[in-house]
């Protein structure tokens, strides 16, 4: 049994923190496009990039992202 992120849920943090996607990209030091490629799910974020967000937004790395369940056998 394992987890893989599903959808982004930047863009909702960002909401309720009252915070912008700008305010975000200056403060891990990355271009806001790549932000907005997150939260518009066109790409999913490695780990490292994923706690410098959730450590911006003072959050668990883990809520960035729903996550599904994927079954798959042993060797697969």
């Amino acid at each position: 049994m394992r987890y893989e992120p599903d959808r982004c849920l930047l863009r909702q943090i960002l909401y309720r923190q009252k915070k912008t996607q700008r305010w975000l990209a200056e403060k891990v030091c990355m271009p806001e496009t790549q932000i907005s490629d997150y939260i518009n799910n066109r790409t999913t974020m490695g780990y490292s990039t994923a706690v410098n967000i959730a450590r911006a937004l003072e959050v668990n790395p883990e809520s960035l992202y729903d996550w599904i369940l994927v079954n798959s056998k042993l060797g697969e």
